[in-house]
């Protein structure tokens, strides 16, 4: 149950003052004791208003500290007293009511109540209390056994309070869904590991700051409750007993006695009887039978008689299973009777219905009803159907707008989710990666250390950019951003800001260039922090979507106590479909066929937030496929004159310098990479063992290979790239009669299934996500243009000893490899899988089968079969659900755990318990 506090108006003077202090009283005496002398100062004032808001919040102290039973008196009460004006007191008290009589056993009464309430809320338009009384159904419906009825009113409460921000509710709505996945019949493994986790996010930060202290125990039993269906004993018992010790200090009897039957539970499965016992014993004396759930009552019961059961004490086994079984007819019966008075209720108001029918008929025999007055109900009649229909219809397409707009935000977040990947992904792998070669190269210089250290600086730097960019947005939300004003030399920082993006542009092949007529000693009033986040974002956005041989112009003005800056520049502009959406939170362009760029999708709304919270305003001119220009003017004031120094623009990009191919190196290697620090740590990696060819994108790369007489050995690709995509350029390389032969490694930050899948699919070589260290992609190299030249060898030797004709690998290759692998996948639990038992299962002879495996991959059978083990190895350590060497180990197919972390160590380079 959910119980916010608010306050309505009343007539009592003080009345919001003297309920506050109501509710900071903790003692149960005292509080009942002050309640009482408000009730009598509500009576003096004929205020039935704050009476029933007393009482309303009287009914949930005596649940918490116990008494059901009168809980359900004053709830009722209030409800009686309130009115719709105070909707608060209104719903609260009704569905207070509802879920007493469903602790009673009440549970159709119950049932009826909250739809009732339900239909007044929904028709007032309350929608945080209509989510409120949809938990309560879901609540009831779950009581009595049917989930399956009540999770769409759970879930319909959760979009709702989402849409109004009500995390109280939200926290409410989560736990009740939490409740219905692990209810009998729902309870598969997969909904009781959701159930636990969003019992385990209520009860971590940030919602358990607002968790009240019965609220945490409350919850605390019901996660307990979870880990004892899955078996998680030990998890179980540590949250019961700190929900336990809550509610004794609390005073929360109701929720002490769960807990205690939980922990019951909990030792019968560990067989610990006596124990069991103990605490159900316990259970039984913490709260008056006639004050507690009879359901609860009758399932003590029951864990008592299996404790006695497992202790072979019959005598008191029998004893308590004669207790529960008679509690369990009681509520039977009980539910019987009810269905029975209901019936004959029901019989009653049909009978008066049909009396009522039969003197409404001879009455209207009796009056002569003219024609006119038959047309006009006739013309009535039609026009309230016409607009029932109308307001049907307008209902219907209100739905469909509502689901639309989700689907659509639902999209922007998992696009945001798989950018803001990339985006972390690349500065961490050149903080990782340097850092790897200044640790473990002990041939690296002086100035090389420095170099790697500079990198890890400027990309830690970024990182922390992004970091802030996200905690600015849930300030400005909160309302919690305060504008800090400083004094600022205007036409300095601007100029410092311009010349960051300098470098960026002239690698880039971009004309950069600024016009300002800002005076040089002009110092001004303003937030310099948010101005220069804006300027840094339109300059890096213009910079980043401008292509070769393009155009950045930046104009800065300051007139009339008004800054005002413009950023131009060319390229394909913006797409109309796009445009009204540009200055959306998390929003990207989802058209079809647009180019993998990356980015977060806020930094423009932060932009245009900042500027407004600035007192400014930001315009947007765009002309598509020719280019796009963005205005800002915000509002300053003149400051003093006094000396500044001026900052130093930080975070410049250097210009990434090759580095010399020394002589004697053998193979060429081509990078193909657009973020040049990233090139440039691939190239300090490769640059000892092999000579490198960078490219900056696909277009580019294609464009290398033609003028290259010699083919490079080995390709290593970015996925994410402007102009052509690495999954483009791998497609071409494929589909080339030349080029399908030069093994190919991606290097990507997009590290979920469908886009390794794509990969995989369009015939990449080996695929690796960022972070990675430089010995991991060296030892991946190495081994792909090992088995390149394997390959090469073995077609040779085939075809001295038997010409056939050339074997290429081809995409229908890939896909009978694929039916390869998944054969092996399937058996990789036995460790005699051997070459006979392939070609058997592939309808192949062991000799073609050995030449087309060997032919497609360099490898022979057996070293195919290691390799595929090996992958399953990682996945499985990645999984994170293996803790030892042996695990893994037996869980790819290998027989000894030594043998499997030997060929670990020699194909990834990497120590398989630096892993785990």
């Amino acid at each position: 149950m959910a119980f916010g506090w608010h306050i309505a108006c009343a007539q009592t003077p003080g009345s919001k003052d003297l309920l506050k202090k109501l509710q900071k009283i903790k003692d149960a005496d005292s509080s009942r004791v002050y309640a009482d002398q408000l009730l009598k100062l509500a009576h003096e004032h004929n205020d039935k208003a704050f009476e029933a808001q007393v009482l309303n919040y009287r009914a949930f102290k005596v649940y918490t500290n116990g008494d059901e039973l009168q809980a359900l008196e004053l709830a009722r009460k209030a409800h009686t007293l309130t009115t719709p004006a105070d909707s608060f007191t209104y719903v609260k008290s009704a569905t207070m009511t509802a879920y007493m009589l469903s602790r009673r056993g009440n549970d159709i009464e119950a049932l009826k109540t909250a739809f009732d309430i339900l239909k007044k809320a929904d028709a007032h338009g309350w929608k945080s209390l209509s989510a409120d009384c949809r938990l309560c159904i879901a609540d009831l419906y779950r009581t009595i056994d049917k989930p399956q009825q009540a999770l769409p009113y759970a879930e319909q409460a959760a979009r709702d309070v989402l849409s109004v921000r009500d995390t109280g509710m939200y926290i409410f709505a989560l736990s009740t869904l939490s409740n219905l996945y692990s209810n009998r019949g729902m309870d598969t493994p997969v909904n009781l590991n959701k159930a636990i986790g969003y019992m385990e996010v209520i009860l971590n930060k940030p919602y358990a700051d607002k968790l009240s202290i019965f609220e945490r125990a409350r919850y605390l039993s019901n996660l307990g409750r979870l880990y004892e269906i899955l078996n998680k004993l030990e998890k179980a018992e540590k949250v019961l007993l700190e929900a336990i010790d809550i509610c004794r200090k609390g005073k929360y009897p109701a929720i002490e006695k769960h807990a205690l039957n939980e922990l019951t539970t909990v030792k019968i499965d560990q067989g610990k009887y006596r124990e069991a016992i103990k605490y159900a014993h316990e259970a039984l004396a913490v709260q008056a039978d006639a004050q507690s759930s009879r359901i609860n009552q009758r399932n003590i019961y029951r864990q008592l008689r299996r404790a006695y059961a497992g202790l072979k004490n019959y005598e008191m086994a029998f004893e308590y299973a004669e207790k529960a079984t008679a509690l369990n007819d009681s509520i039977l019966a009980q539910d019987k009777a009810r269905e029975a008075a209901e019936l004959s209720e029901k019989y009653k108001l049909d009978k008066r219905l049909v009396e009522t029918q039969a003197r409404t008929k001879i009455a209207r025999q009796q009056r002569n009803f003219s024609i006119a007055i038959a047309v006009i109900i006739v013309v009535g009649l039609f026009a309230l159907y016409r607009w029932i229909t109308y307001r049907k219809k307008k209902e219907a397409d209100m739905l469909v707008r509502e689901h639309k707009q989700l689907e659509r935000l639902d999209s922007m977040k998992t696009k945001f989710f798989a950018n803001i990947s990339h985006e972390l992904r690349t500065p961490l792998t050149l903080i990782m990666g340097p850092l790897d070669q200044v640790i473990n190269n002990d041939q690296l210089n002086s100035e090389e250390k420095k170099k790697h250290l500079k990198t890890v600086w400027r990309n830690s730097k970024k990182l922390l950019a992004m970091v802030n960019e996200l905690l600015d947005l849930g300030k400005i939300e909160a309302g919690k951003m305060p504008v800090k004003n400083s004094s600022v030399n205007l036409a300095s920082f601007i100029m410092t800001l311009y010349q960051a993006y300098a470098s960026a542009a002239e690698y880039k092949n971009v004309r950069y260039s600024i016009i300002s007529n800002i005076p040089d000693d002009l110092t001004a009033l303003i937030d310099k922090d948010k101005l220069e986040k804006i300027i840094n974002n339109l300059l890096g956005n213009a910079v980043k979507f401008t292509p070769a041989q393009g155009a950045v112009y930046v104009n800065a003005s300051a007139e009339n106590g008004v800054l005002n800056i413009s950023v131009a520049n060319s390229g394909t502009g913006i797409h109309p479909d796009d445009l009204q959406h540009i200055f959306e939170r998390y929003y990207q362009g989802n058209r079809e066929g647009a180019i993998a760029e990356g980015g977060t999708g806020i930094g423009l709304a932060l932009a245009k937030e900042f500027t407004e919270l600035l007192q400014g305003s930001i315009e947007i001119e765009n002309d598509y496929s020719r280019g796009t220009v963005f205005k800002i003017n915000i509002p300053y004031t003149v400051g003093s004159e006094e000396a500044m120094a001026e900052e130093k623009a930080s975070g410049i990009v250097e210009e990434i310098q090759l580095i010399p191919v020394p002589n004697g190196k053998e193979g060429e290697i081509m990078i193909v990479e657009d973020h040049p620090e990233m090139a440039a740590y691939i190239s300090s990696v490769l640059n000892g063992y092999y000579k490198i060819i960078r490219t900056a994108n696909g277009i580019e790369a294609l464009q290398k290979l033609q003028e290259m007489e010699k083919l490079p050995e080995l390709i290593v690709s970015d996925v994410m790239m402007p102009e052509m995509d690495g999954f483009t350029l791998l497609k071409h390389l494929k589909q080339h009669e030349k080029y399908y032969r030069i093994p190919v490694v991606m290097l990507t930050a997009l590290a979920d299934a469908n886009n390794k899948l794509l990969a995989l699919s369009t015939g990449v070589d080996d695929y690796i996500t960022k972070p990675f260290l430089g010995e991991e992609l060296l030892a991946r190299v190495n081994n792909l243009i090992k088995n390149a030249a394997q390959r090469f060898q073995s077609e040779a030797e085939f075809t001295a000893i038997e010409p056939v004709e050339e074997i290429q690998q081809s995409p229908a290759d890939l896909l009978w490899l694929n039916e390869v692998e998944k054969f092996v996948r399937n058996n990789i639990g036995k460790t005699d899988l051997n070459l006979s038992m392939l070609s058997y299962d592939m309808a192949i002879s062991e000799r073609q089968l050995n030449r087309r495996i060997k032919s497609i991959t360099g490898l022979t059978p057996n070293k195919y079969i290691r390799t595929i083990r090996l992958q399953i190895a990682r996945e499985a350590i990645e999984s994170g659900k293996y803790r030892t060497v042996a695990e893994i180990a037996y869980t790819a197919g290998f027989e000894t755990p030594a043998y499997f972390s030997k060929l670990f160590k020699e194909h990834y380079s990497r120590d398989v318990n630096s892993l785990l």
